[in-house]
């Protein structure tokens, strides 16, 4: 009898133990970027992270999506306001609402996505993915791989983080192909496929024939775009290779997955601390040039050889690809090896 009740206090024990564990599991809110999820891109790679850091680590998540940028403030402070572990944002746009969240909330844990140099708040981590760096690598493929000497770039919005894209692809283009004519355009929209087809279909007007996509959902219309002229579209964010296969050169993937597991990690494991920026460049795995069998045969070996060379001094620091938003706006140059500047659109 002595043993039967040592057996049931042993148990009612353990499952006090089980029940205290699923209680102290690790909650996180996302609050999602424009566009939402579905998007293809920056914020489905974002969620892809969050559930791999559910089945590694036992988190818990919600996803937040606002209707709009006016509305992220008031998501970040409604996240804030339940008590979760984290409350994760993404974009340029969020800098400011979270910002905003963070001084409200100083007792909470932040983290960002995709933002500039400079720390957000001293409870707020924030990650980078050199994008400027994936952006220099499908620069060369795209120079290389084109015929009529001309390439084009479709940005969402006319801004300094869609820029610093911009930059990195120029730099990238004109390394490997001096010659290159790079043409530079922005929708105004990240959710508007329509325009981003319209704004396609006037650089291939214009002989563009390998056209970037730098706009989440509307990057949707400049792949439809290409694949309707038969020309080479090049995917952003995650890999999109697969929405049209043989139509797209090949994608600079964000390994924003990888940014916003490592936060999630440092929270369940105690070493989160606010106030910095990380950054996740070619070195660390945080951006490449997606190659699967939807892009196989479509990039030439030699091109593809060149880019593992460049990718190498990069790597090494022998090539510094420049960043936009810390370029100082009287250089005339930029990046290592010194190169003009873009003229202005």
């Amino acid at each position: 009898m002595r043993l039967f009740k040592t057996a049931i206090l042993c148990a009612a024990l353990s499952l006090g133990v089980l029940t205290t564990i699923a209680e102290a599991a690790t909650r996180v809110a996302f609050v999602t970027a424009e566009g939402g999820l579905g998007d293809h891109s920056f914020n489905d790679m974002i969620n892809e992270g969050l559930k791999k850091a559910k089945s590694d680590l036992g988190i818990e998540f919600v996803v937040i999506q606002p209707r709009a940028v006016s509305d992220m403030q008031s998501s970040l402070i409604r996240a804030a306001g339940q008590k979760f572990d984290l409350v994760l944002g993404a974009s340029f746009d969020m800098i400011e609402p979270m910002k905003a969240a963070a001084a409200a909330f100083p007792d909470q844990k932040f983290g960002i996505i995709d933002v500039g140099s400079d720390p957000i708040a001293p409870n707020v981590v924030g990650a980078v993915a050199k994008d400027w760096e994936g952006s220099f690598i499908v620069g060369i493929a795209a120079a290389m791989t084109s015929k009529t000497g001309t390439i084009g770039f479709v940005g969402g919005r006319d801004i300094p983080v869609i820029h610093r894209f911009f930059n990195g692809y120029y730099y990238g283009a004109k390394m490997a192909k001096p010659d290159i004519n790079v043409l530079e355009r922005y929708s105004g929209s990240f959710t508007d496929p329509a325009a981003g087809k319209e704004y396609t279909l006037a650089l291939v007007s214009a002989k563009s024939d390998v056209n970037f996509a730098v706009a989440n959902l509307t990057g949707a219309g400049v792949i439809d775009a290409a694949k309707s002229t038969k020309t080479f579209a090049i995917g952003v964010d995650s890999n999109q290779n697969g929405r049209a296969p043989g139509t797209v050169l090949t994608s600079m993937v964000k390994r924003v997955d990888v940014l916003a597991y490592d936060i999630v990690k440092s929270v369940t494991d105690g070493s989160f601390k606010g106030g910095v920026n990380k950054q996740y460049g070619l070195k660390e795995g945080g951006v490449e040039a997606a190659m699967d069998d939807n892009n196989k045969g479509l990039i030439s070996e030699a091109t593809l050889k060149t880019m593992d060379e460049l990718k190498a001094k990069v790597i090494s620091g022998e090539i510094v690809v420049p960043n936009y938003i810390d370029l100082d706006p009287s250089a005339k140059q930029m990046g290592t090896p010194p190169m003009d500047r873009p003229s202005e659109k």
